[in-house]
């Protein structure tokens, strides 16, 4: 056996890193580490053995012809040959932490591949064990406390338990103070400490916390200059950090910020980068966020250019098509209402069809692509004046009154408000759209009952608009030009007196300036 294990050794000294049987050199060598481990019970066999695999598994990136067959079998294996050496490492044994840190990290990798929460819950119970034998002054304790905090992270993403990220949170600055300026990894446990915080951020909208978040990653930043392998991970999670905040408050600075950092990751991920797709989704929503902002025209047209050239590089089965055909059909619709192409109408709607394609009933965005499509098929009537083409679809309608489009707009309306139950924070927009759709069928058709359903789903968003909702004028207008088609079609005076009193109502919420 040991003839064996000196002959791999000797065969991977001959493959070199670049070398094209270096992998298969690296599983060949722990095999027979495993092997001897399995005869002689030696634990630091099987260390060897696994950190082995781990090499070979690095050089078989996600996409590699054998990674598939290799994972599944190479993560049970690798979690029973750690339980094996964890029994020879009973409590007292100077390596048991090693050891429960190197279960922990299978269980994890295991739970990254095939989504079982056990496993996570394992590896969170392991590396607590693990921090306990590494206590401050221990050399690891950073490498626990950054372990125990991402799979913590990991379980508050699946189940959303906020004392999880609480945790991982003082868990990343533990860490952060082990690694002090000059450390290895100080630029890792700033990023983490940043992501976490962000998460925070998200969950409860303390701004503190998003403050942080952004400083951190500028601290981090500065750790990770030009051709660091990380940059390009640090300029994104910035320029989200100041996304995000000028979300909450505005400061147009922070979004140009936010887009030159875009562009600097965009060009660290070049053509066939694995992340170049998401780099360009994330510049393509900044540049739709400071259009909506500054309306420059140049910054929607590329846009628009850099989500077609995101869908490129994300085909039929990509996680991530239904986001950028939803970002395009949202672009080109917004190019519409500036321009009144009709032909940017037409793709706008295709697109929107093909997203909710790929979101299927149960999916978490299904309403999204049921509102945005229902959207363009009939709620921007008032954008430009009437089109020669009278065929066109969607929104077309108000230019050539389609009715059946107005029909099929309500009926996407209606599915849209059955995934926006009591509680949901866009139920109130439904009920406004819905509402919106079926006056504009009305004054079309001139039938009571459209009108009545109307004034009922007008009525209804209001009570969820209550005193200081942005929205509330909006609601108190179009409830009161409900009740007026309402008292034209059949004279009853008390729709006309509730209509003034609403119009009243309306007029003291907005500022002597307002548009309206």
């Amino acid at each position: 056996m040991a003839d064996n294990v000196e002959q791999c050794r000797a065969a991977l000294k001959r493959c070199p890193h670049g070398h094209s049987d270096r992998s298969q050199s690296l599983n060949n060598l722990a095999i027979c580490l495993r092997d001897r481990f399995m005869q002689q019970g030696i634990p630091s066999d099987i260390d060897e053995s696994i950190e082995l695999h781990r090499a070979a598994l690095f050089l078989h990136p996600s996409g590699h012809s054998d990674r598939p067959k290799a994972v599944p079998s190479d993560l049970d294996e690798c979690i029973e040959l750690n339980q094996a050496a964890l029994l020879l490492r009973p409590l007292g044994h100077f390596d048991r932490s090693h050891s429960l840190n190197n279960l922990a990290n299978s269980f994890q990798a295991r739970f990254t591949h095939r989504g079982v929460l056990c496993d996570l819950d394992k590896s969170i119970e392991l590396h607590r064990a693990a921090l306990l034998l590494r206590p401050p002054g221990h050399s690891d304790r950073s490498h626990t406390l950054n372990n125990l905090a991402a799979s913590l992270q990991d379980r508050f993403n699946q189940r959303g338990i906020l004392s999880d990220l609480d945790e991982c949170i003082e868990l990343n600055r533990a860490a952060l103070l082990l690694r002090p300026p000059g450390h290895s990894s100080r630029s890792h446990s700033l990023n983490n400490l940043a992501n976490s915080l962000g998460n925070r951020f998200n969950q409860r909208g303390v701004p503190s916390d998003l403050d942080d978040c952004i400083e951190l990653h500028r601290t981090a930043l500065l750790l990770r200059p030009l051709n660091h392998p990380d940059r390009s991970h640090t300029l994104n999670n910035l320029a989200n950090g100041l996304g995000n905040r000028f979300n909450q408050r505005g400061v147009p600075s922070d979004l140009d910020e936010c887009i030159e950092l875009h562009r600097a990751a965009l060009l660290l991920r070049p053509l066939g980068h694995p992340d170049r797709s998401h780099s360009l989704h994330n510049l393509a929503v900044s540049l739709q966020d400071r259009f909506t902002q500054h309306g420059v025209p140049s910054d929607l047209d590329e846009c628009i250019e850099l989500n077609r050239v995101a869908l490129l590089l994300r085909p039929p089965g990509h996680s991530g098509r239904s986001h950028t055909l939803n970002n395009l059909a949202n672009s080109l619709g917004n190019r519409f209402s500036q321009r009144g192409v009709l032909s940017d109408l037409d793709e706008c709607i295709e697109l929107h069809r093909a997203a909710l394609l790929l979101r299927p009933p149960g999916h978490p965005n299904r309403s999204h692509s049921l509102h945005n499509l229902a959207n363009s098929l009939g709620n921007i009537f008032n954008q430009r004046g009437i089109s020669s083409d009278l065929d066109d679809l969607g929104n077309r309608f108000s230019h050539g009154g389609v009715l059946s489009d107005l029909d099929e707009c309500i009926e996407l309306h209606r599915a849209v408000l059955l995934l926006r139950p009591l509680g949901h924070p866009d139920r109130s927009h439904s009920l406004h759209n819905l509402a919106v759709s079926f006056r504009d069928r009305f004054t079309r058709r001139g039938i009571p009952s459209d009108i009545d359903e109307s004034i009922e789903l007008h009525r209804a968003a209001l009570l969820l608009r209550s005193s200081g909702h942005s929205d509330r004028p909006k609601s108190l207008n179009n409830l009161a030009s409900s009740l007026r088609d309402r008292f034209t079609q059949r004279g009853v005076p008390s729709d006309l007196d509730e209509s003034i009193e609403l119009d009243r109502a309306a007029l003291l919420l907005c500022s002597p300036d307002h548009s309206n």
